[in-house]
């Protein structure tokens, strides 16, 4: 299977939590926690979508006013989701600055927070001064955060101390492989209408709907939507990656990352202390690096990267890499 998510990390390993996961063929990308994107370039922030935050702490969140001052001028719109509890946090931040030389701007902020099975959802506009519009709520019983054509976004709401934050699981709709051999067969060429043949497939669109095909000559032939699946694709269970913040070492947290993890193609997850400092883990509310592995493992995710490592072992960065991994291996 050819990736469709191309994740990384914005920051190092003990910086602030951030990652970036590029969408394959497409100019969008999406962003996993808002901590510092000073190491993004104005051509990557531009492409993100949406943003998850897991939760409203600084090393989180503050990288937002980057992405707004970034968008601010553009007629584009920011979708931003996070736990309950987010809709306030970003009316706040909004609501920090002057705004009254915006009425021509065209920028829309939607916030989505989901909290025990509910979403709620609510939109600022910058031709507004950004205040709140209407609030919408619908229930989310299965956890389903956003869906769109080509992916979807689940949650579970894990305990950090006091406050939830959230985990998400990115999963492609649907994997469609083109079969490069059957494309030169036929002398079709390859481009964008591959693209929109793929997103006709995604949204059940009529097998007898027609696809205008380029060949190689110039000219082009129209075949039918069910005729090229046959001869030039197949599908397949799509891509997942599952993204784990700050958690605290307990059991029920430990379930449920291994239920949203579940046969992830990567699952990337905190490893904030060394097991040998468990009770200190206890303590800050965070996973250690063997427990991060041991959940990967018993997830049967197929790749495992650790983040967010706690400075005091800056002098000493591949331990938490090495626990992790040991536990995940089995070695």
């Amino acid at each position: 299977m050819r990736a469709i998510f191309r994740p990384h990390l914005v920051n190092d390993f003990f910086g602030d939590p951030a990652l970036y996961v590029r969408i394959a063929h497409q100019k969008k990308a999406l962003l996993f926690d808002c901590g510092d994107l000073h190491a993004l370039s104005q051509r990557e922030l531009l492409k993100i979508d949406s943003v998850f935050i897991s939760h409203g702490h600084i090393d989180h969140l503050i990288g937002f006013d980057r992405l707004l001052r970034a968008f601010l001028n553009l007629d584009r719109h920011l979708h931003v989701y996070g736990p309950a509890g987010m809709i306030d946090l970003i009316k706040q931040r909004l609501a920090g600055y002057t705004w009254d030389l915006i009425e021509k701007q065209t920028f829309v902020v939607t916030v989505r927070e989901w909290n025990a099975g509910e979403i709620r959802e609510c939109s600022f506009r910058a031709n507004e001064r950004f205040a709140p519009g209407p609030l919408q709520s619908w229930p989310s019983e299965d956890g389903c955060l956003v869906e769109t054509a080509g992916w979807t976004v689940h949650v579970q709401a894990l305990s950090h101390g006091d406050i939830d934050s959230l985990a998400f699981s990115l999963e492609e709709t649907q994997h469609i492989a083109i079969h490069k051999d059957a494309l030169a067969a036929r002398q079709y060429r390859p481009g964008p209408w591959l693209t929109h043949f793929k997103n006709l497939i995604k949204s059940s669109a009529p097998d007898s709907n027609i696809v205008d095909v380029p060949l190689e000559n110039g000219d082009v032939k129209q075949v039918s939507l069910g005729t090229l699946k046959r001869i030039i694709a197949h599908c397949e269970k799509g891509m997942k990656l599952t993204y784990v913040a700050d958690s605290s070492p307990t059991s029920e947290n430990s379930q449920k990352i291994i239920d949203l993890a579940k046969n992830a193609h990567m699952l990337i997850i905190e490893a904030a202390f060394a097991h040998a400092d468990l009770e200190w883990a206890k303590r800050c509310h965070h996973l250690t690096a063997q427990l991060s592995g041991e959940l990967a493992r018993a997830a049967g995710a197929s790749k495992l990267l650790v983040y967010h490592h706690s400075l005091r072992y800056h002098d000493t960065p591949a331990l938490l890499w090495t626990e992790a991994m040991d536990a995940f291996d089995g070695v």
